[in-house]
């Protein structure tokens, strides 16, 4: 209960830290951040995709269950779909800051554009969460009414609930979980596909470009979705021997997909690299030559957490390690969507040099006047070296305080604390 407190209090301390450097940006305007006009999205963005991907990936554990027969993954089902919930709602968060006011959302609902992929993303990770909030309820509709839901210490919705009213609930519950189910799995792949293509329909980003972005998208969150299942499975039930095939079931899904998703990356990586030539290989280039130092950290993370669940899922150190690596290597994998993507000016004048002709970026203005009077900085660049600023880390990890807050207090309070036999 100590260690349950102490880790409330130093989320709520974050949460509260964060909220007042996005109070201080609201007031300040995005100057505050390290984006620019040649560099529109950058960490907020980064995040919402990566939240995107764990959703997703938490939702398609529990509807598994009844599409795919994947009975072992049955016990952890309610703990698998809230977090689908939770991280559906951290992506539409992360979304806020990013707009600069927070009141730009209502133009996405008063003003939808149906030509931009943007209101169908913001309507399809809506519907999702409220999809995942159902799906939780319905799981864990006998238990509450058999335990109750438990906050501040008092127990409220319980009732006195005969055996036989119990195995109606618990009948009910099942059937209504297997209706859920095959409507859940298809929306899980729906909102990563869907915000795969936010990315790729952008005509000017040529690192984004490809029929493989929604692929990749969709390895990424069968990676990093099992893996914070793994992790919120653990601190709600622990590791008890009779989850264990559980567990086993979940890192080797987490493993399979993120060796896929490297298959999928390095094969667009040799399509890019084989004619040298074209924007498409441009980017490619800027990732080895100005971003290798990222690429590295989340190929050895992603190839090391691969390592570790495959072959050490039956201990506790290395299921919470190999999953920890593992989303990491996600992690950095998502970040590196915006750098080469935005640091390919699309606007190129053709130059014709001698014999050889070339394309020049054509600058872009930053947006902001730099430097001093008497030693100004340019106004036009064609490259900006984006480093997330301290106001975009602090509401970051403000944001992720605040779910990882909620979610520990949703799995201390509903009834998820003893899992059934598998």
């Amino acid at each position: 209960m100590r260690k349950y407190n102490l880790a409330m209090l130093i989320l709520g301390i974050l949460a509260i830290i964060g909220f007042a450097a996005w109070i201080y940006q609201i007031q300040k305007g995005l100057i505050v951040t390290n984006m620019r006009n040649p560099f529109s999205w950058g960490l907020y963005i980064a995040m919402w995709a990566f939240y995107v991907g764990t959703a997703a990936g938490g939702l398609v554990v529990s509807s598994a269950i009844y599409i795919f027969g994947a009975k072992q993954l049955k016990p952890i089902a309610p703990v698998a779909s809230l977090t689908a919930f939770i991280f559906a709602v951290a992506a539409m968060l992360m979304v806020l800051p990013d707009l600069g006011r927070p009141d730009r959302i209502l133009n996405i609902i008063i003003y939808p554009n149906p030509k931009s992929l943007l209101p169908w993303d913001f309507l399809v990770l809506s519907t999702y969460a409220v999809l995942s909030a159902i799906y939780t309820y319905v799981q864990l509709r006998p238990r509450i009414a058999e335990r109750g839901i438990t906050i501040f210490g008092k127990t409220i919705m319980k009732r006195d609930v005969k055996a036989d009213e119990l195995a109606r609930l618990r009948e009910a519950s099942e059937r209504q979980a297997k209706i859920l189910a095959p409507i859940a799995l298809p929306f899980a792949i729906l909102i990563h596909t869907v915000t795969a293509w936010v990315l790729a329909t952008q005509l000017s980003r040529p690192w984004w470009y490809g029929g493989l972005l929604a692929p990749t998208f969709i390895a990424a969150a069968l990676t990093a979705g099992p893996a914070v299942v793994i992790l919120a499975s653990l601190i709600v039930y622990g590791f008890k021997e009779e989850l264990a095939q559980t567990y086993r079931l979940l890192a080797k899904v987490s493993a399979a997909s993120a060796a896929g998703l490297l298959f999928m990356y390095y094969n667009d990586f040799l399509v890019r690299w084989w004619w040298e030539a074209g924007k498409e290989y441009d980017a490619l280039m800027l990732v080895f030559r100005d971003y290798l130092a990222i690429h590295a950290a989340e190929v050895i993370l992603l190839i090391l957490g691969i390592i570790i669940l495959a072959t050490r899922y039956s201990s506790v150190s290395g299921l919470v390690f190999g999953s920890v690596i593992i989303n990491l290597g996600i992690l950095a994998h998502r970040y590196l969507l915006m750098p080469p993507a935005y640091n390919l000016i699309p606007t190129r004048i053709a130059v014709i040099l001698g014999y050889e002709s070339f394309e020049w970026a054509y600058p872009i203005a930053v947006g902001e006047v730099r430097g001093t009077l008497m030693n100004p900085e340019p106004i036009f660049v064609d490259y900006w070296n984006y480093v997330p600023s301290p106001v975009e880390i602090t509401i970051t990890i403000g944001v992720f305080a605040v779910i990882s807050f909620i979610l520990l207090f949703l799995l201390k309070a509903l009834p998820v604390e003893k899992a059934e036999a598998a």
